[in-house]
């Protein structure tokens, strides 16, 4: 068993693709949830339908920009990681007294 850590380059653009999806699935939902007829049930109970059905709306949207959020971080940290594998591939060909 080794301490090794490994780096996959494509990963943060699959995970960046997978919570862009999730973010547009939320967006959906709160969407769904905010058109969602309640209108079938008994006057008693619709004040407590809007607010669940809110409620949830809520959670949707702050889930879609969480999403967003995770989505950007990868992306980031793709592009860090790709800008720091070529300096040292720069650095290592100068070291070796090829041109970079």
């Amino acid at each position: 068993m080794t301490d090794e850590v490994t780096y996959n380059p494509t990963m943060p653009y699959e995970l960046d693709r997978r919570w862009h999806s999730q973010a547009a699935q939320m967006t959906a939902l709160a969407r769904e949830l905010s058109g969602a007829p309640i209108g079938g049930l008994p006057a008693i109970a619709k004040d407590a339908a809007r607010t669940f059905l809110s409620s949830w709306e809520e959670i949707a949207l702050e889930a879609e920009l969480a999403s967003e959020v995770y989505a950007g971080e990868l992306r980031e940290t793709g592009i860090s990681y790709e800008n720091l594998d070529a300096e040292i591939a720069r650095r290592m060909s100068a070291l070796k007294g090829g041109s970079a």
